[in-house]
């Protein structure tokens, strides 16, 4: 059996996708595969995405597994289920681990920059003409994801290519030309419901370089203020993580970063490495960063 599956913390609405959609895609060809995660769900898998008709399936161990891993490449943050000897493939468009792989997996290793893993499991449907077998749920999954991971197409690490597999999906799943901003207010409603939990669900904690810290969270909402009306929450809930930290708050309606930090010299670094003004506890960016973007500049600057 091929085992799909993403990280052990949490995983967000592109890795649920796409591990969804790439196992689909395998039975489709005849190879038996089930989408499998053991970690939390993040808010951006929304209460609608979830109720759709398909989900991550029920997984009881066997010897025979092996795994395909989504959405991430860097095999210390893989699902606790994961045997590192038995892995066949991965796809990923977070940058760093591309060689490492490349060296073990030959052509079975994707990992490209890109806006969403969604796009590039869309595209081995085109590649392998099964694109009927895209259902509407699917489809609604996969379009998700990549709004989620473009940041509704403003993120500068968004391509051609997820602007055109976007547009595909649209026509298959036939949805309301409303569909992004029905979706980023959802989230945001799912946010502010628990904003503690979803803080907890969005936070990562890696080495990287000295210019950032190695906890990094994230959130992405449509409008900025009841999250930065929260500082106190915020700072009890990330330094539960480590002593420092920020908080890349993504404004939409904005189409701008706000960068919490855990105290001023770290905010005052975060400004050289990514511009902008600082505002009280925050550093307030000229655009949006995504906080893969964000590690990779600190990676290339030091």
């Amino acid at each position: 059996m091929k085992i799909v599956t993403s990280g052990n913390k949490y995983i967000d609405i592109d890795a649920y996708a796409s591990c969804i959609s790439y196992s689909n895609f395998l039975n489709q060809k005849g190879i038996p595969s089930k989408a499998v995660s053991t970690a939390k769900l993040n808010e951006s898998i929304t209460k609608k995405l979830l109720n759709l008709n398909i989900k991550l399936d029920k997984y009881m161990p066997a010897e025979d597994d092996e795994f395909v891993i989504i959405d991430v490449s860097n095999k210390n943050y893989f699902d606790n289920i994961v045997k590192e000897n038995k892995i066949i493939e991965v796809i990923d468009h977070h940058t760093g681990y591309e060689e490492y792989w490349k060296e073990k997996l030959g052509e079975k290793s994707k990992i490209e920059f890109i806006g969403s893993v969604a796009t590039i499991i869309f595209e081995l449907y085109e590649k392998e003409n099964l694109q009927e077998k895209i259902t509407k749920d699917i489809a609604y999954l996969m379009m998700s994801a990549i709004l989620d991971n473009t940041l509704n197409f403003k993120a500068k690490i968004t391509t051609p290519r997820d602007i055109t597999a976007y547009k595909k999906l649209e026509k298959i799943a036939k949805c309301s030309k409303n569909y992004a901003s029905e979706y980023f207010l959802e989230c945001q409603q799912n946010i502010e419901e628990d904003l503690k939990t979803a803080l907890e669900n969005d936070t990562k904690t890696e080495i990287i370089s000295g210019k950032l810290p190695n906890v990094i969270s994230q959130l992405t909402v449509w409008d900025k203020n009841n999250i930065l009306d929260s500082k106190q929450l915020i700072d009890d809930t990330l330094k539960n993580f480590g002593n420092e930290y920020i908080l890349n708050l993504i404004c939409l309606k904005e189409e701008k970063s706000y960068i919490i930090a855990s105290n001023d010299l770290l905010l005052h670094n975060i400004q050289e490495l990514l511009k902008g003004t600082i505002n009280e506890f925050y550093l307030e960016c000229e655009n949006v960063w995504l906080r893969k973007e964000i590690i990779k500049r600190a990676r290339e600057i030091r």
